[in-house]
């Protein structure tokens, strides 16, 4: 059939192969942009979200995000569970145990120690904590990455305070390792 005009004019000498490339390819690349263009337009046209499908979605989110709360607090609980295991201090069942008394939630505890355990634990130098509702003993410094992390599970100590001064019993000095 017939030539097209461009073939003419590069057969005439009127234009080079190198431009005429380039036209088609700027051509192409033209009309590729308008088709993608049209594309973004339908979809952007398209339907807009029922009321049930937002509100599914909404409750998907809460959902997700509970999920990710429990995956957190498992992981919490793996993190305290390692560093417990890791660095609790050995207690050993002997016949000289005494037990040593603290309050967990309202409730009296108690834990059979050894009297030197008895002594660092009344000094602070080990700290009660709750390893899922077996009371073990730690060091000050893993009882504060385990705070840091739930500090429900790390038993305080009441501290020592010091008489009033309308106390009748101020003069009388009352023993750490009291038996009850």
């Amino acid at each position: 059939m017939g030539n097209s005009l461009q073939d003419e004019l590069l057969k005439a000498g009127l234009i080079d192969k190198g431009r005429l490339d380039k036209a088609k390819k700027q051509n192409r690349q033209q009309a590729k942009q308008q088709r993608q263009g049209k594309a973004k337009t339908t979809a952007k046209k398209t339907r807009q979200p029922t009321q049930a499908e937002l509100e599914k979605r909404a409750r998907d989110r809460e959902l997700e995000q509970q999920r990710a709360e429990v995956r957190r607090q498992r992981e919490v609980a793996a993190e305290v569970r390692q560093l417990v295991r890791n660095s609790r201090h050995p207690r050993a069942e002997s016949e000289d145990d005494q037990p040593f008394h603290f309050e967990n939630k309202g409730k009296i505890k108690r834990i059979f120690v050894s009297p030197e355990t008895h002594k660092k634990i009344a000094a602070g130098k080990l700290i009660i904590v709750n390893d899922n509702g077996v009371f073990e003993l730690v060091p000050p410094e893993i009882a504060e990455k385990i705070r840091q992390r739930n500090p429900a599970l790390v038993i305080d100590l009441p501290d020592e305070q010091g008489p009033t001064e309308d106390d009748p019993y101020a003069e009388f000095k009352v023993p750490d390792d009291l038996m009850w």
